[in-house]
């Protein structure tokens, strides 16, 4: 799986993943008649990519391909080139065809085979992209999974997103854990609705309130991005069963100042297998 991590400062967007993917298979049909699936993890992916023209920035996370292509390859042959004239209609169109045109690769693959298009795998895509026209980073969330994609605004203003398997970073910034809060509430006959009614009447700031995001420079924005899935893959490390994240952190960031672009930081880079990373 993955651990993906988004964080939206007051002038740039952070995205930082893990190394670990897990891709699907549809390995005959069982006795049943129903599809065998079969899932490949590999522990050297590349989930944070930009396109052609470096103004588009996208991560993955979940199901790494669509039909038989990575997302990532796919996303970084194409070329978004937003203009100083492009406004929010336009930019939000483009990314609806781009998506569109993933989930058609993904259609013309799984349509083929005897899966039933509710349970075709696909990614979780986050992207990101200036606009120039107002000087604004802006971020989308689309998801692949299904049979059919959709599309929606994200971090419209600073904030962190989590996608992936996320459990431990969530309880490091929220204050609780999923399923500890809800065996918590099941002992003590305490309904779901009051329970959100309880958390948002709390007088405490969690972690993610005491975050000044608005002011935070890019390179500390990017160390907490990478502090935050390190935490999810060393907890996986050491939690029992097999690690849904791992390997080194990739990064990619876009700024808008002092002009608008898009910047890479790989936590790893392609060698030859019998030669040390360091060399």
């Amino acid at each position: 799986m993955t651990i993906a991590i988004a964080i939206r400062t007051g002038s740039a967007v952070i995205f930082a993943a893990d190394s670990k993917v897990t891709v699907p298979g549809a390995v005959g049909i069982d006795a049943n008649g129903e599809p065998q699936w079969v899932d490949q993890t590999y522990d050297n992916a590349t989930k944070v990519v930009h396109d052609r023209s470096m103004t588009l920035m996208a991560m993955v996370a979940g199901y790494a391909t669509i039909g038989q292509i990575a997302a990532t390859d796919f996303i970084s042959t194409k070329s978004l080139d937003f203009g100083d004239s492009t406004d929010e209609g336009e930019q939000d169109g483009s990314i609806k065809r781009l998506v569109d045109e993933m989930f058609d690769r993904k259609r013309a693959y799984w349509q083929n085979t005897k899966v039933p298009p509710g349970d075709w795998p696909g990614p979780t895509v986050l992207l990101a992209a200036p606009l120039p026209k107002e000087n604004l980073p802006r971020a989308w969330k689309a998801d692949l999974e299904g049979e059919s994609p959709t599309v929606s605004r994200i971090l419209s203003e600073p904030g962190i997103k989590l996608e992936g398997t996320y459990a431990q970073v969530f309880s490091l910034l929220y204050g609780y854990h999923f399923d500890v809060v809800g065996s918590f509430c099941t002992e003590l006959n305490i309904t779901k609705e009051a329970r959100l009614e309880a958390f948002s009447k709390m007088k405490v700031l969690r972690p993610i309130d005491k975050l000044n995001l608005w002011a935070m420079p890019v390179q500390d924005a990017i160390d907490m991005a990478v502090f935050l899935a390190t935490v999810q893959v060393e907890m996986d490390r050491f939690l029992p069963g097999t690690p849904a994240c791992g390997g080194p952190i990739d990064v990619v960031v876009l700024q808008m100042a002092p002009r608008a672009g898009i910047v890479t930081y790989p936590g790893k880079r392609p060698h030859h297998p019998r030669v040390s990373r360091l060399d």
